[in-house]
């Protein structure tokens, strides 16, 4: 047989795969003259094809782009909707609408009203003249046998499987808004001939000015920023652009790490300033909160930034720096009349509302020059194109692929895990449930910060967003456990499994991320980031402490473990206090929860005749002047931290009552009363010991044999080995041992007392 001539293997190769190989993603091989390719013939099945090659265009997952696969996904969102599928188009109105666009759209295309076949989509234009079959509708401009075979029953089903990825299409709004989007690139040629925007036989239309209405309604969605001279804090005179450089130099060096989410190399004065006056006034005035001599300046910001967030809220103003700005100012909110009066959850649902608008939860597509990664393999609904999602934000100059294009991209994803993180922390510290959803980027986010443009806090972020994210798994999984001793497992074995799942759990993040983040010698995490690993530890056990089916010897491990946890919360307080002058809202909160934890513990101990109890009440003063002096330090700090540490003082004078121990606690001034000499001496011994505190000399002879300074320790291993090694009564029935959840009901204050 004589060999194949290259023209003949070249005609071969422009041969269209069947249905069946293109289903299963097969080179499909066809001999010469064949109407069935090779592996139909193999497998006994009908091999069907198109008449020619549609083939794509390079890097498009598509076949067809711009206002031509507009118009093939109407042709057949519309087939479906007379099959009776009204996935898509659920009304009448909608699939009314859906005709007339179409029609409109044919005309267009077939150049009947004498336009130029030219479009322009995303500001690259495409000559419809010059476009090759491959890049051609086949339902358009195809000869009746080439569109008698693509309405074949028998090869339809297989098309609209493999073609009919509506990308931007995943309900009825969106398909119009989006083809409403591609007539309007044309429309303003029509206006130009006098002819108006829509032809006179355009169904359920009305003036010209109702079809301006609708196409503004249906039209492309982009941020809308909160700028002008009337918003803008420099321009108003409460602010000068020197002060404002100076605020902000101050928020990176100083509390960017304990408010993430924002990048010093993009989010500088001038690009915050043309974003958003709202988060412009907003980092101005969490600098001044921290300032001291800045007392008028905050309350000129606080003012305007309170009018600002009102504003955004009613004009529905939205971009990724609106929710940045939600973000930065709920750590510090000021305390209400209440403790669930002030305005954490309303910034929190209203930057959620436009975080999701803005699409900052879907996983960014790469540029079609990058390799394949796992982020291919999620679902179209679940990801936005790098080109779209500048579009949206108005950066549509900006190639995605351009290191600046980059950043910005890297911008959205940074704000979506740092709302993950607050939101999952609010919840945690207020007992609401969560809201914010889980999503591919959080999924997927463990190698996130290792990256050339990553912040130097990218790091922090994963790890608490891993952390909180597999936080929900592991308490599942722990329930599960103990209901299978109700099944008939062994008491033992539930415990040592039990054990072994959270030891696995909180191992395997402790290997991972002190290396990455903290002290590579001393592998120590930075102490915000180790308070909030602490309270997720303290959350797991606090939430399966009480299970019903747990058994005794899991309890005991629950509450010995969770007071291990309390314990390492209140010392990283106290020995990290100076990097936590910026301590937000939510942290207090776990710190004061970490507190009622233990000295629910320690009152228990009492009646046990356990000597742990006073170093757990000297370690829990000693970190109520902590939270008091950083609640108020600048004096127009007046921080939340300043309430929890008085009523924490409140609390300890009721467990001293409750107590066998009648020896008098340190007072609400922060000051050891005289008339308690041996609390006067644990206090003094925990300050001797503090770095930043004046050297106390205190009487060896006075202080309790088995006196621990918790606070003194330099990890949780420790603080383990000294509970487990004094008797605390962990092996007795604590029946008065009521803990439920993580949540705001242990500030039923009136708990702790007789």
């Amino acid at each position: 047989m004589a060999p194949k001539s290259d023209t003949d293997s070249r005609d071969e190769e422009r041969l269209a795969a069947c249905f069946n190989c293109k289903k299963s993603k097969l080179k499909c091989v066809r001999p010469s003259g064949s109407a069935t390719c090779t592996r139909c013939t193999q497998r006994s099945i009908q091999c069907s094809a198109p008449l020619f090659h549609v083939g794509r265009h390079k890097g498009v997952k598509n076949k067809h782009s711009g206002l031509e696969k507009a118009v093939f996904q109407i042709e057949q969102a519309l087939r479906r909707s007379h099959a009776g599928a009204i996935d898509q188009v659920q009304t009448a109105e909608q699939a009314t609408e859906l005709r007339f666009l179409l029609e409109r759209s044919r005309e267009l295309l077939s150049g009947q009203d004498g336009l130029p076949r030219r479009i322009s989509q995303n500001g690259m234009e495409h000559d419809q003249a010059s476009l090759s079959p491959q890049q051609t509708s086949p339902s358009i401009g195809t000869s009746p046998s080439q569109t008698c075979s693509r309405d074949d029953p028998a090869v339809h089903t297989k098309i609209e499987e493999d073609q009919l990825s509506l990308d931007d299409a995943e309900n009825p709004l969106q398909l119009l808004a989006r083809t409403s989007e591609l007539l309007s690139s044309i429309t303003p040629q029509v206006q130009g001939n006098g002819t108006g925007r829509f032809p006179k036989s355009a169904p359920n239309r009305g003036t010209a000015g109702e079809g301006d209405d609708l196409q503004k309604f249906f039209g492309r969605f982009q941020a809308r920023l909160d700028v002008g001279e009337d918003l803008d804090p420099i321009e108003l005179g409460l602010i000068t652009l020197a002060e404002t450089e100076a605020l902000f130099t101050y928020f990176y060096e100083k509390l960017s790490h304990t408010r993430w989410g924002i990048d010093p190399v993009v989010h500088t004065v001038q690009f915050v300033r043309n974003r958003s006056a709202f988060l412009l006034t907003s980092i101005a005035a969490a600098s001044a909160l921290f300032s001291p001599s800045m007392e008028s300046l905050y309350k000129r910001l606080s003012n305007h930034r309170q009018k600002l967030a009102g504003l955004v809220m009613s004009k529905r103003y939205k971009s990724v720096e609106i929710v940045l700005a939600f973000m930065v100012n709920i750590p510090w909110i000021s305390a209400g009349e209440h403790w669930a009066d002030d305005e954490t959850s309303t910034y929190l649902s209203m930057a959620l509302t436009i975080a999701l608008d803005l699409s900052l939860n879907k996983i960014i597509l790469p540029s079609s020059t990058e390799p394949r990664s796992p982020r291919d393999t999620i679902a179209t609904s679940d990801c936005i194109s790098g080109r779209k999602a500048l579009n949206i934000d108005g950066f549509s100059d900006f190639d995605p692929d351009s290191p600046s294009g980059q950043r910005l991209l890297r911008r959205r994803e940074r704000a979506w895990l740092s709302l993950f993180v607050l939101e999952r922390g609010v919840c945690l510290a207020r007992g609401r449930n969560y809201v914010l959803p889980m999503s591919p980027l959080i999924e997927s986010c463990d190698q996130w910060h290792l990256s050339e443009l990553a912040d130097r806090w990218d790091g922090s972020i994963v790890s608490v967003a891993v952390l909180r994210r597999d936080l929900t798994n592991i308490i599942t999984k722990v329930r599960a456990i103990c209901d299978s001793y109700v099944n008939g497992n062994s008491e033992s074995s539930v415990v040592d499994r039990v054990k072994s799942e959270i030891t696995l759990f909180f191992d395997r993040w402790y290997q991972t991320w002190p290396v990455q983040l903290g002290d590579r010698e001393k592998l120590s995490l930075p102490p915000y980031v180790e308070i909030l690993a602490s309270h997720t530890r303290l959350s797991l056990y606090s939430s399966v402490i009480n299970h019903s089916t747990a058994p005794t010897g899991a309890r005991h491990f629950f509450r010995a473990a969770g007071l291990s946890s309390a314990l390492n919360v209140l010392r990283v307080a106290v020995q990290g206090e100076g990097q936590l002058r910026s301590m937000p809202n939510n942290t207090a909160i776990m710190i004061s929860f970490a507190a009622c934890f233990a000295l629910r513990v320690s009152t228990v101990a009492d009646g046990r005749g356990s000597s742990l109890a006073p170093s757990i009440r000297a370690l829990i003063a000693e970190t109520t002047d902590v939270l008091e002096r950083i609640g108020s330090t600048p004096i127009q700090r007046k921080g939340l931290s300043c309430l929890f540490a008085g009523q924490l003082r409140q609390i300890l004078k009721y467990a001293s009552r409750a107590s066998e121990n009648t020896q008098t606690l340190p007072e609400s001034n922060g000051e050891v009363a005289k008339n308690a000499p041996i609390y006067a001496d644990l206090a003094a011994a925990h300050m001797a010991n503090h770095p930043g505190a004046m050297q106390m000399q205190v009487p060896a002879t006075t202080l309790p044999p088995d006196y621990l300074l918790f606070s003194t320790m330099s990890n949780e291993n420790q603080l383990d080995e000294a509970i487990h090694s004094t008797d605390i009564g962990l092996n007795a029935f604590w029946e008065d041992f009521q803990f439920q959840s993580a949540d705001l009901d242990w500030m039923d204050w009136s708990t702790f007392g007789t």
